[in-house]
C-alpha cells in the first residue's frame, strides 16, 4: 500500500472523519482481523489562518501555503495526497501546478461516484464558495456531463446545520435532483442518509474510498 498523505485542519472535526474513513477501509480491504491501518501522512495547517486569507481574497497566498504543506508530505514519505476540504480545492490548479505528487481531487472523486450510480441531475450544498464556484460546478458539467442544481440565495444564507440541510434537500429534490452531493466535508457529520429522500454522495468519504482504491493500486 502506497502512503497517503493529508492535508489536514480544514477544519479538525472534517480531518477526523478523513483519518477513521481512510483506516476503516484499508481494514476493510485488507480483511484479516480488522487491526490493519492504512500509511497516512499527516500535516495541518490553522484553519484561522486561512480563513482571514478567504476575507481578503488571497487566494493565491492561500495556493502557496498549501504547496508548501504538500512538500513537508512528500518530504515524509506520501505518494499521493489530498486535501481533505472541498472549498480550497478552489487552488487546486496552482497546487498541482507545482507539485509532482498525485492529488487525489475532490470533485473528481464525487463526480464519479455519481456517474456510477447512473445519476445524471444532482442537487450540490455546501459552503457558499461550492456552491457558486465554477471549480465544482464547472466540472462536474464540462468534464462529466452532469446537470447541477444548487438552494436559492436565502437558502444558500441559511444552510449551517442538520435542519436547515433538510429543507434544502427537500427543495432540490422537488427540482429534479436524483442523488444529493454533501459537498462541504463537515455536512457528513450533521447530515444523515435517512435526511433525503434521495440518494446522498458525502464527498468526504468518496474522497477517502478513492485514496484508498489509488493507494493499493498497482
Amino acid at each position: 500500500m502506497k502512503t497517503i498523505g493529508i492535508i489536514g485542519g480544514i477544519g479538525w472535526p472534517s480531518t477526523i472523519a478523513y483519518y477513521q474513513a481512510i483506516n476503516k477501509l484499508t481494514a476493510k480491504r485488507l480483511g484479516g482481523s480488522g487491526t490493519h491501518c492504512a500509511k497516512l501522512v499527516l500535516i495541518q495547517t490553522d484553519f484561522h489562518e486561512l480563513e482571514e486569507l478567504v476575507q481578503e481574497s488571497r487566494w493565491d497566498k492561500i495556493g502557496e501555503i498549501f504547496i508548501g504543506l504538500a512538500e513537508r508530505l512528500q518530504l515524509a514519505g506520501a505518494e499521493l495526497f489530498l486535501l481533505a476540504c472541498n472549498t480550497f480545492h478552489m487552488v487546486a490548479p496552482q497546487i498541482q501546478s507545482h507539485i509532482s505528487l498525485p492529488m487525489v481531487h475532490i470533485v473528481d472523486t464525487t463526480a464519479r461516484k455519481v456517474t456510477e450510480g447512473g445519476y445524471r441531475i444532482v442537487g450540490l450544498i455546501g459552503s457558499r464558495y461550492t456552491m457558486n464556484g465554477d471549480y465544482f460546478i464547472g466540472r462536474l458539467t464540462s468534464e462529466y456531463g452532469l446537470t447541477v442544481v444548487v438552494p436559492d440565495e436565502g437558502q444558500q444564507n441559511e444552510i449551517s446545520g442538520a435542519l436547515h440541510g433538510q429543507d434544502a434537500i427537500a427543495c432540490l429534490v422537488g427540482r429534479g435532483a436524483e442523488v444529493i452531493i454533501l459537498g462541504c466535508t463537515e455536512f457528513g457529520l450533521i447530515v444523515q442518509p435517512g435526511d433525503s429522500p434521495v440518494p446522498i454522495v458525502d464527498t468526504t468519504i468518496a474522497h477517502a474510498e478513492a485514496s484508498v482504491e489509488m493507494a493499493m493500486a498497482d
